[in-house]
Formats: C-alpha cells, structure tokens, sequence
C-alpha cells in the first residue's frame, strides 16, 4: 500500500566541522615501510621496515650511501618510535665476506652516529644525522617515498596501526557536565570496523559558539555549537581512512581524558573513556545461552512517580542479550547497578519519542552494545543518582511481569510470546499468536481500528530493532529499523546511512510505502501511530513483515522486522 500522506524525511542534523581541526602528526604504522629517498640525491636512499622486537614497536632502517671519498657505504640501524619520529643509533657492519668466506664471529658493528626521520604524513618527511666519527659531515635533507608494500594503503591514521587485529566494536559513553552550565550535555563515540575506525564527539545544550575538543591533553579539534530546532548542538566526527566531512583520526581516544573546553573553563569533560567492549567480546561471566525470554518492570520508589524501567534479557542458542530502559524521568545521567555494582550509566535525553534512555548489552558483544560480563538472574538491579535509589527490581526469570500490579501483557505460558492470556481483560491474546494484535478468546478483543499501542494490540510495551543487511550494490551501506510500541503510541523508524545519493522506495511485506530522498551521510524514516505533525501515518503493522530499501528495482538492504 502506498502512503498517500507528503513524504517527510527527516535528514540527520549534519553539523559543520571546523576545518581548523587541530593538526596532529601522523601514526608511524606498518604502512611506512617502504623505501625513502631525496630526489634531488638520487642514487641513494633508506630502506625502512616498522618492526616488532620484543613485543614492542620499533623500527630497522639500511641507509644505502657513501663516505666522502665515494666509496659505497651500508649504515643500519634500529630506532626508537616517539610520535612522527624515529630515533636510530647507526653502525657500519664491518669485518664481512662474500658468499662462504663468510664468518659472522669476523663482524664488527662501529658506531657511527645518529640518524632522526620526521614524517610529515604518508610520503613525505625530513631526515636529520649527526655523526660521529671522523671524515663525515652533519646534515639534513627532505625525504619522499619511493616504494610501497603491494596492497598497504597508508592513512597515518588509527586504522593503519589496528587493521589486522580489529574487532568490531561500539561504545557510547557520556561526556559530565563540570557544573559550569547545568544543562550541558554531550558523549562520545568509538566504532570499529573491519575497513574503518571512527570516533565522534557530539554536544548538547551549551552556549553557541566554538569549543576546544582535548584528549589526554593535546587540542584535537574545535566542536562549533550552532541552535537547532530545542536547543543547541555541535559535532566533531574523525574517521580512517578520512572521508569528506570528517577528520582523520590520527590519535587512539582509547583510555584517555577528554574535556570540552571554552575560554580556558571545561564544559564536560569524561575521566577515561574506554572504546571498547572486552579483549574477545565474549564473558564466562553472563547468563547461559538459551531460549527464553524475561520483561519486568523496575518498581518506581516514588521519587518521579511518572517514571517507567523495564529490564528485558533474551537468551537464545547463540547469544544473551540484556537491556535496561528508563522513560518519563527529568533529563540526565543515571547509575544502573547490579548487586550494588555499577554496570552502566544510562543517559536519559529528550527525543521526538519523548524523554528515554537505555543500555543494551550482549554476549557475545556486537557493535551498539556493551559486552554483557555480568549476570543479572536472581540479582538486585538498581536505578540511581546518587545515593538516591529511584528504581529496583528483583530479577527472577518465569515472571514475565506478571507479578506486576496492572500488567496485563505477561507472558502466563513463559514461552516467550507476551500472549497476554490473563482471563482478566478483554484483550487477551490467547492463541498463542505474538502477532495477532490481541485477538481474544472471548471474541471481543482485538485490534479493528488498526490502532497499533501496546493496549491495542494487548501486549506489553516492547521494542524491536533490527540493523538492515547489505546487499553487495552499496558496500559502505547500512541502516537499522527501530519499532517501539507503548502504552499511547507506535514509533516506526527506518534510517539508512553512507547510501550513495539518489532517490530510494521503502518497500514493506512487497508494498510501496514512500518514496525518501538521500542527500547526506545519514537519512530517517519516521512513523507514528497515532500520527502527529512532522512523521508519517504508521497505518501499517510493521511485524514479521520483510522492509527493502531498493533503487530502480534493485535491493540496497532489507531485514524482516521480528
């Protein structure tokens, strides 16, 4: 079915980024390994490998030359990495023969001085040398490349240096506000891939203007804060390999402070950030895999009485995932603890689906997630600020919140499917049918009016996410469906991100729901039922049904929504 309603599509808020990002030296990678050379001394030059000695990097350079009275001349040496320079203390092997007359006890190593190679960036530098010995002169000359490993690109950036041991990974983590601006708000975000790293910095809720973006100490960039529809917001993102409209990212955030810095007074600022989610994105520590499903309400203490927790932990044969989330309490940071440890910090933020927040984890660990390295079953789970408990929960497994008071889309079989079977209301769903939108046994359920809330459909509140396949025509290509259902609304969203630009069809159980336009790195669909200005009419059930996102009859990504 065709939407007739105009087609909205709501673009992602692309901040400008200070082309004055601040310049940082280039990582000295395996990718420098090549041969170096003036070419205005053409017939000699370096060798130069970047090692691993002694589970350290170092780097082996042969400087192919001659002494001052031309005589052909071998200097070698191994260097000291220390930022975009290499440090090297240089020998003459001396003492060797040809082919068998060759005895190594006759070698004799003479020092000779010291060479120093400074990068620019991936093919050009600067070496200095200081002699030692007698009949050589100091100097200095410029240095491009000569050659190349076949099939090693240099970036001088993060990605060179992690390429071959990456793992696939993505953390999220708030920025604090220092109290300077009580509203300020902003996090931080680490994503690796296999063919790229990014990291992004985004702010939230400070005064317009420019801010210094520093990690560990040194200036990496300059965030410009602009105002933007309920507030105000800037964005720094660094990629590698760079592309338009992003910095290289040259530096490792991993482990390091980062502060937001005005005028010389920090705004936010985050003690470590840890960017990643475990050494092999697995735990002994979380529950067994399985198949079962568990949804319980937090009970509310009465501080914001309006406020809404649920803990959610699907167990499948392959996988454990948990999930924590938090709604209709005043915007901020939140200490979610197990057994009276901290496991998160969950960052409740207004969105156009109103004011939420949640932590999702994972064992194993994907990207979006935090490695689930903890057991949740028959634990006390916390919500606080503070000292101040808001919410609690004992989580047993079998409840399926049908201890809660006035919850009535338990699962009474704990099989997993909410069937809502309580005898107590008219909208049971008691055939067994997860998608049946509370058909009752009692034939006076169910769903006519094509209303999809959870009370609609008798079920309990739930949401859905599920990332969007490639399918080989756009390899850089992704996107994610998100279905939230509650208690008042249905919130559908389709967003796709680094499809090339174009004019695309969502397409919904083989039916053409809008046609959306790409015009940036990131493009949203949003729907809601019931409708309300600025989105789509959601007059669809989503579930169970297969999305394509296709261009002139050809399928980008898709993903069945279940």
């Amino acid at each position: 079915m065709k939407n007739n309603s105009k087609t909205l599509i709501t673009a992602s808020l692309m901040i400008m980024i200070n082309a004055m990002a601040a310049a940082s030296p280039p990582i000295i990678t395996k990718s420098f390994t090549g041969g170096w050379y003036d070419p205005a001394k053409n017939g000699q030059g370096f060798l130069l490998e970047i090692i691993n000695t002694n589970q350290q990097k170092k780097a082996l350079t042969t400087w192919f030359t001659f002494d001052m009275s031309g005589q052909q001349l071998w200097l070698i040496g191994i260097g000291e990495i220390s930022n975009q320079n290499i440090h090297f203390d240089m020998v003459i092997p001396e003492g060797g023969q040809f082919g068998e007359l060759h005895d190594p006890n006759n070698i004799n190593n003479t020092a000779w001085g010291t060479v120093t190679f400074t990068f620019n960036d991936c093919n050009s530098g600067q070496v200095t040398w200081q002699p030692q010995v007698g009949g050589f002169d100091a100097g200095s000359m410029p240095v491009v490349r000569s050659t190349a490993i076949h099939n090693l690109n240099c970036t001088g950036g993060l990605f060179d240096e992690l390429a071959d041991t990456v793992v696939e990974t993505e953390t999220r983590s708030p920025l604090n506000s220092t109290g300077v601006d009580a509203d300020a708000s902003g996090h931080v975000k680490y994503e690796q891939r296999t063919d790229r790293i990014e990291f992004s910095v985004e702010i939230e809720d400070v005064p317009v203007g420019a801010y210094e973006l520093w990690v560990a100490n040194d200036q990496k960039g300059t965030i410009n804060v602009i105002n933007v529809p309920g507030g105000t917001e800037g964005e720094i993102e660094f990629r590698d390999p760079v592309e338009p409209g992003k910095v290289l990212l040259d530096f490792d955030p991993r482990g390091q402070s980062i502060d937001i810095i005005r005028h010389g007074i920090t705004y936010l600022s985050s003690d470590e950030f840890n960017g990643s989610n475990g050494d092999n994105g697995s735990s002994t520590e979380a529950p067994p895999f399985g198949d079962s499903r568990t949804e319980l309400l937090f009970n509310n203490l009465g501080i914001h009485p309006l406020g809404y927790a649920t803990a959610e932990l699907r167990q499948r044969d392959d996988r454990v995932d948990f999930k924590v989330e938090l709604e209709d309490v005043p915007v901020g940071f939140y200490d979610f603890t197990v057994d009276g440890d901290i496991q998160g910090i969950i960052e409740v933020v207004a969105t156009p689906l109103g004011v939420q927040g949640e932590l999702e984890f994972r064992n194993p660990v994907e990207p979006g997630k935090e490695l689930l390295d903890f057991n949740p079953i028959n634990s006390w789970l916390e919500i606080s600020q503070g000292a101040t408990a808001m919410f609690n929960l004992e989580f047993q497994l079998g409840t399926n919140g049908c201890n809660q008071a006035g919850n009535n889309g338990c699962d009474d079989d704990n099989n997993g499917n909410q069937d809502d079977c309580d005898d107590d209301s008219g909208n049971d769903d008691c055939d067994n049918n997860p998608g049946s939108n509370g058909d009752d046994d009692g034939g006076n359920g169910g769903n006519p009016s094509g209303c999809l809330t959870s009370v609609c459909q008798g079920v309990s509140p739930f949401e859905i996410e599920v990332q969007l396949n490639n399918a080989g025509l756009d390899p850089d290509a992704s996107g994610e469906i998100d279905y939230r259902v509650r208690t008042d609304r249905a919130d559908l969203k389709v967003e796709v991100e680094d499809l090339e630009n174009g004019t695309y069809q969502l397409y919904v159980g083989g039916q053409l729901i809008t046609d959306f336009v790409v015009s940036g790195v990131e493009t949203e669909l949003e729907f809601r039922n019931p409708v309300e200005p600025g989105k789509l009419n959601l007059n669809f059930d989503p579930m169970n049904q297969l999305f394509e996102i296709k261009r002139n009859a050809a399928v980008y990504l898709s993903a069945t929504l279940q």
